[in-house]
């Protein structure tokens, strides 16, 4: 394998990681992922079992995950009258679907859309008399279930130099394996142009694909070093690798963190991060993670400590509970009342001990959307145990002290979120009630926090001021409500699969990513209306315009987000929290400017 030389400038100038826009699951994968959820969900309380017919996708990190859920890979010889089998996403052939009808099992067919597209090109032309030639790796679950289709007339070749193996054949269908490489698949298709007059060729190959193959292409001619994870059975993946190494680039394929070596990467600058469409989005963090632990053993200690230092700001929720200080800050001058610190600290640790307890509530989504605090968590356990129960009572404290009416705002609005979580309604009850708790309810997660959040930085001042009435508390509570809606639905699109995995029951789960970013977009125009026109009204001060920015501002990491712009884990919650601090800012400079 040849290596492009390299120069090596000063490390510190030429440092980072760089993580691919199309890294992780594809969207065929993705909903194979969610059909065998749903699958799983619908069974759970019923008998019979979900099996996989072969392995659901070519990740065994993924595989194992589905495995300890009671997924099971379907081996032969096994009873499936009461069970369900989940069509993998590589496909099946016609003659196994029927197979799988005939023992009785209720079919769940999760084939990628993209290979569903092949399938019925060979069945077409198969039917009027066409050989099929498919460019692919022989004997991959994809290729075999297509060859299914090719109605015993399909040949399959994975180089240019295979052409001159296959038979003289009248007319032929020529398709590609939806992970093809695209140059290979070309320089094919011109060579069985000119050996076969009588040709049909179709681009089969995944637009997903595409896009990955050229991001890789052109990412790997400006760093140092790739990296790409996935699994070592899928195609998809090792192409990826294949495709890296021919530009030159010393590029390292691995599964997951645990394979990656520190003296072998100790030597490079800015490195890559890709990955196959079969792996999900937190084994790529854990290795982004672990990579930028490398690379920061480089950039002396400042930088070091300071790297650290985000990490646990963010990660712990101190810099979200900075964030309901600074909320609370806003609320009360908002209202008219005397912003007093004990609001501003109320909000503060009742919060953060919400989102601190909850933690160990939903550890497993936790460790699957945000790898890095499940790390930080899992080191620190007894503290965070310990902080997050003192910064309860704290609170209580402090608000029994402001007022009893404030107390019992924090109290019940502690005690509604341990009973969130418990099953009011027994399991024997009848199976017509569908929702046995709070957090089974679509959206209550998203609804519940943001009403938590306009309780603590909205609420309680108003209860804990001597204002018996304030025309802007509707205005408060909206605003501080709508704030939170937006940064708790946006982190759930980001989380569907973890949240999936774990059965919380989103609004993104719900209504699906793009309805949600619409509703988002629509939540944040009502708002700016609603800031504009209530100081004309009178319902609230100048400083309703003040606030605007804010509105703006979630427009912009929404759209950022939209566009892959944004980085997943605690640095897309950095950009979302620092929203409730800019309020806190937007009110000082009002501030200054009346007076």
């Amino acid at each position: 394998m040849h290596f492009k030389s390299r120069i090596s400038i000063k490390i510190e100038e030429n440092m980072g990681v760089i993580v691919a826009k199309t890294a992780g699951f594809c969207m065929g994968v993705r909903k194979a992922m969610e059909k065998v959820l749903d699958a799983y969900d619908k069974k759970k309380n019923h008998e019979g079992t979900v099996f996989t017919e072969g392995p659901l996708i070519h990740n065994p990190q993924v595989l194992e995950m589905l495995e300890n859920k009671g997924i099971k890979t379907l081996k032969d010889k096994t009873d499936l009258s009461k069970s369900t089998v989940v069509i993998r996403a590589h496909g099946i052939t016609p003659q196994r679907r029927q197979e799988l009808v005939e023992t009785g099992a209720t079919i769940c067919d999760a084939t990628c859309p993209r290979v569903m597209r092949v399938q019925t090109i060979i069945g077409k032309h198969a039917k009027e008399g066409y050989s099929t030639i498919i460019v692919g790796d022989e004997g991959h679950a994809e290729v075999a279930g297509l060859l299914g289709y090719a109605n015993g007339n399909g040949y399959v070749i994975s180089s240019p130099e295979e052409v001159s193996n296959l038979p003289d054949l009248n007319k032929v269908c020529i398709v590609a394996q939806t992970t093809q490489d695209m140059k290979t698949y070309a320089l094919t298709v011109e060579k069985l142009k000119k050996r076969y007059e009588n040709h049909k060729v179709f681009e089969t190959i995944c637009s997903s694909t595409s896009k990955r193959q050229e991001e890789i292409i052109n990412l790997s001619k400006s760093v140092d070093a790739m990296i790409v994870v996935g699994g070592r059975g899928s195609a998809n993946t090792n192409r990826l690798v294949q495709i890296s190494a021919q530009e030159g680039t010393p590029t390292f394929l691995v599964e997951t963190e645990k394979e990656l070596e520190r003296d072998k990467l100790i030597m490079y600058g800015a490195i890559g991060v890709t990955a196959g469409a079969s792996t999900p989005n937190w084994l790529i963090q854990q290795v982004v993670d672990k990579v930028e632990v490398f690379q920061a053993e480089k950039v002396g200690k400042i930088r070091m400590f300071t790297r650290k230092a985000s990490i646990v700001l963010v990660g712990s929720f101190m810099y979200l509970g900075i964030g309901a200080a600074s909320l609370s800050y806003t609320g009360s001058v908002l209202l008219g009342v005397n912003s007093k610190l004990s609001f501003c600290t109320i909000a503060s640790l009742f919060l953060f001990s919400m989102y601190v307890l909850n933690h160990f509530a939903y550890k497993e989504a936790v460790a699957l959307n945000v790898p890095s605090r499940a790390k930080l968590y899992n080191q620190h356990q007894v503290l965070f145990v310990i902080l997050g129960i003192t910064a309860a009572i704290i609170s209580f404290t402090l608000g029994f002290m402001v007022s009893i009416k404030v107390f019992f705002c924090v109290f019940f609005a502690a005690l509604f979120g341990i009973a969130y979580k418990i099953s009011v309604i027994p399991k024997n009850f009848p199976s017509i009630v569908r929702y046995r708790s709070l957090e089974q309810i679509p959206g209550s997660k998203e609804i519940f926090i943001s009403i938590a959040w306009a309780v603590s930085t909205g609420l309680i001042p108003f209860l804990g001021s001597s204002v018996r009435f304030s025309p802007a508390l509707p205005i408060v509570l909206i605003f501080t409500f709508s704030m939170a809606f937006i940064r708790t639905s946006l982190l759930g699109v980001e989380d569907v699969l973890g949240d999936r995995i774990v059965r919380k029951e989103t609004i993104p789960i719900a209504i699906g990513k793009t309805k949600t970013k619409q509703l988002l977009i629509a939540i944040s125009i009502v708002l700016a209306i609603l800031l504009i026109v209530s100081p004309m009204i009178g319902l609230s001060s100048t400083l309703s315009y003040y606030l605007l920015p804010c509105v703006v501002y979630a427009c912009g990491y929404l759209y950022l987000y939209h566009k892959r712009l944004i980085p997943s884990g605690l640095p897309c919650e950095f950009i979302t929290d620092s929203n409730f601090i800019l309020a806190g800012i937007m009110v000082v400079i009002w501030r200054f400017c009346e007076s």
